[in-house]
């Protein structure tokens, strides 16, 4: 597995970004020659710029290639709107441990960081299936006393890359 950024903006930002998420990843620029590397995972990219991130994840799958995910970074300080990407990269971490449900999930992010809604977990975690960042791995059916029923499914996730 390894990490790529784009060399449009301030090049150490992005390799912070990189090495907080796995600091054994090797960190390549992602390039017209290095996009097609099968081993890459996760190519970090300033949101202005995103553009080309995007065309070569098209020639990949052109190719066949699995498209890499794309992680965005603000090049300015951030803003109540870029909130949501931490939310998904604390979910990143608590996926690290072993694979889980939605409301366990939930239930892991309130006792470590906080206050958030079940509603927010559930759309990171669809978004990031989307995505390719998680994928579910089992679909289970639990039995006990719900308030809308006797039965429940619960969607197991995992990271699709290992970080």
């Amino acid at each position: 597995m390894k990490f790529g950024i784009i060399l449009k903006g301030p090049v150490d930002k992005l390799k912070a970004r990189a090495d907080k998420l796995n600091p054994e990843a090797p960190i390549i620029v992602v390039d017209e020659n290095s996009f097609m590397d099968k081993e890459l995972s996760a190519v970090f990219v300033f949101r202005p710029f995103r553009d080309t991130a995007d065309h070569f994840n098209s020639l990949r799958a052109k190719k066949k290639l699995q498209p890499f995910f794309v992680v965005d970074v603000p090049l300015q300080a951030v803003s109540p709107k870029d909130v949501r990407n931490s939310v998904r990269s604390r979910i990143v971490e608590i996926l690290k441990e072993s694979p889980a449900y939605g409301y366990s999930v939930y239930k892991k992010y309130r006792s470590r960081f906080g206050s958030v809604s079940l509603r927010l977990i559930y759309y990171h975690l669809r978004k990031g299936e989307e995505d390719g960042l998680f994928e579910v791995v089992d679909v289970e059916k639990a039995s006990g006393e719900f308030s809308w029923g006797e039965s429940s499914k619960r969607k197991y996730y995992k990271l699709k890359f290992p970080v």
